[in-house]
């Protein structure tokens, strides 16, 4: 797991921030802090840019001990950092010089990572999600969205079927999800997931 930033990044800004007050910094202020926004439109080598910046910044100021001291179980980590450009929805922005066109899959490839997602939903959803969800199929013209059943009255660790949390470690959750669901049917790989209820299933999904 690649260690990206600390999960309550915040507190670690304003502790740094009231040290700045009272010494007399180079440069004055610590490097701004990613949430909200700035976490939603930055991938994961982007955070972990700003966070090493920070460190660089308490170090030669005199109060490493700020971001030396969080243990590791307080940090956001990752298997695979992302590094693709975040667009205005807040996934991957798909750049005309920079991006090659996806074909669609042959319905063999779909109904085998279908049969994966099956097979390894516990794994990669993990114990407790993978109880009340379940992948049904996939949808859209190049079979790159995965619709996923999940049962009444539930929730899921990130806020909502339908939204997120404003709680940024929260949010991560959902990112981690799509990142396992994209590791377990490589070479395909989904850009979006949807959720609908169970007993719900709409006759034309596509």
């Amino acid at each position: 797991m690649v260690r990206i930033c600390p999960n309550r990044w915040d507190e670690v800004y304003s502790r740094l921030i009231q040290y700045a007050k009272t010494h007399d910094c180079t440069p004055p202020l610590p490097p701004k802090i990613l949430i909200l926004s700035g976490w939603g439109y930055t991938n994961d080598i982007e955070k972990k840019r700003r966070w090493e910046e920070t460190i660089t910044w308490a170090t030669n100021n005199g109060c490493a001990e700020i971001v030396n001291d969080i243990p590791d179980s307080d940090f956001y980590c990752v298997d695979e950092p992302t590094t693709y450009a975040i667009g205005p929805m807040g996934g991957p922005m798909y750049r005309s010089w920079d991006y090659n066109e996806k074909d669609c899959p042959s319905s063999k490839l779909i109904q085998k990572s279908l049969e994966l997602l099956l097979d390894r939903w516990p794994v990669i959803a993990g114990k407790e999600l993978s109880k009340i969800t379940r992948p049904l199929k996939f949808t859209g013209s190049k079979a790159r969205r995965l619709l996923v059943q999940y049962e009444s009255g539930t929730l899921p660790p990130w806020g909502g079927w339908e939204c997120l949390s404003k709680d940024e470690s929260k949010r991560r959750s959902f990112t981690q999800l799509r990142a396992a669901v994209n590791e377990a049917i490589a070479p395909h790989g989904v850009d979006h997931i949807g959720f609908v209820v169970k007993n719900s299933w709409p006759n034309n999904n596509k």
